[in-house]
């Protein structure tokens, strides 16, 4: 400043006294820290020549040459090294699921057609930019413009957002990429369920209806259903290994495998009478009679055994102790009943009159001789059927029943006697071929 008229010069005056650091606190230089270096950090305290800017003359220089001479004699800074971090693994985060990504896509999408239409969230002008850098208020035309595309981008988001929520719903069902497998598993389940069945009644009538002689050849699964019907083990022969001759049992239970196994042989050549069947298509289980002396000696034989048990029957019949209904007189008649009955009928009218009732138990699906009858007493005498009972048991095989007892069906007393299948060829003829 320059001095007015009349009054001196005023000297320089002395800088302000810098506050000194707070207690317990180094300072810059003590901390071998540079003054400059200080002064040239972001939010530094200046203390170089910089500092003076605000003196002129030889008072700034020689604050300057002081603060450089006492700079001179300090140590140069010390680098401090920066701790080095350790970068620490990523989290195993779970992978998204797929209505999430789809959510997440369909947000970026609509953000990003949003700014384009200059719709979404802007980005503040830089700083300094200026007016001319704003955009323009947009028309309330163009404005009515955007509502109805806001309107039917959101209406187009809610659809998507539905298909993805739907589609996240039908993927992440446990059955739905299973269905067609549950669909073949229950088909399969079906048929194991058929062929079991099947099998159990196979089971149940060969334990009831077959001779208690009788070797029965089957597979694994027929020969433990035999015996968990009580089948004794020392009556079956198992067919276990491929190929095995059913020969040495009068009877096979031809289930799917077993059928499989022979093919064309099994009916042509082992076992060519079906005597009873279970089941229907792939599940069948057949029950037949093993020929002895092959299938074409067995066919042969048909013809003539059935010609004897016709003749026998007429015999029969021409006994006047016989008396019998007209069903059970035609059965005799066409040839329909079991050569073994014939013959005890035979036995019991040469000592008494017999009265037959009924024929019964064929085989369920093959037409083959009844093996049971059943005879009534003349005028309800039980002695007669007593009688009758006593003789039939001092018979022996082949014409020892399997069962004879005297029952009560709610009327007069009867007496059933029955045979096991199946029944045998020849017995009439004097031979016996089965």
């Amino acid at each position: 400043m320059t001095p007015g008229p009349g009054r001196a010069a005023e000297p320089p005056r002395p800088a302000p006294a810098e506050p000194g650091p707070p207690p317990g606190k180094p300072t810059a230089a003590a901390a071998g820290v540079n003054a400059d270096a200080v002064a040239g950090a972001p939010g530094g305290t200046h203390t170089g020549a910089g500092q003076f800017a605000g003196y002129s003359g030889d008072s700034a220089k020689s604050y300057a040459a002081k603060d450089a001479d006492k700079n001179a004699g300090q140590q140069a800074p010390v680098a401090v090294k920066a701790p080095a971090v350790v970068a620490r693994p990523a989290a195993s985060t779970p992978e998204p699921s797929l209505a999430r990504v789809l959510a997440t896509t369909i947000r970026l999408w609509v953000t990003r057609r949003l700014r384009r239409l200059g719709m979404g969230p802007r980005r503040p002008p830089y700083a300094g930019a200026g007016t001319a850098d704003r955009a323009p208020p947009a028309p309330a035309r163009s404005r009515s413009a955007w509502r109805w595309r806001l309107t039917a981008i959101v209406l187009a988001v809610a659809v998507l957002a539905l298909v993805a929520v739907q589609l996240s719903g039908v993927l992440s069902k446990p059955g739905s990429r299973r269905e067609p497998a549950a669909r073949a598993g229950n088909s399969g389940a079906s048929s194991l369920s058929a062929a079991a069945a099947a099998r159990d009644q196979a089971a149940v009538w060969v334990a009831q209806q077959v001779g208690g002689a009788t070797i029965i050849a089957c597979d694994p699964l027929v020969c433990s259903a035999l015996l968990g019907h009580g089948i004794p083990a020392g009556r079956l022969l198992p067919l276990q290994s491929t190929g095995a001759s059913p020969f040495g049992a009068d009877v096979i239970v031809a289930s799917p495998s077993v059928r499989s196994e022979y093919g064309s042989d099994l009916t042509s050549l082992y076992a060519p009478t079906l005597i009873a069947s279970f089941g229907s298509g792939a599940a069948r289980v057949d029950v037949r009679a093993i020929a002895p002396q092959g299938g074409a000696a067995y066919r042969a034989a048909e013809g003539p055994d059935l010609a004897d048990r016709k003749a026998a029957g007429a015999q029969l019949l021409r006994n006047p102790r016989l008396h019998a209904t007209a069903q059970a007189a035609g059965q005799i008649t066409a040839g329909q009943v079991d050569a073994r009955l014939l013959v005890t009928l035979a036995s019991l009218v040469s000592q008494r009159t017999v009265s037959v009732s009924s024929f019964n138990d064929t085989g369920p699906g093959a037409p083959v001789e009844f093996r049971q009858v059943t005879i009534t007493s003349p005028g309800g005498r039980d002695t007669a059927l007593t009688a009758d009972l006593d003789q039939v048991r001092t018979q022996g095989a082949p014409y020892l029943p399997d069962s004879a007892t005297i029952v009560h069906p709610g009327g007069p007393n009867v007496l059933r006697i029955e045979f096991g299948a199946p029944s045998p060829q020849g017995l009439l003829s004097g031979g016996n071929s089965s």
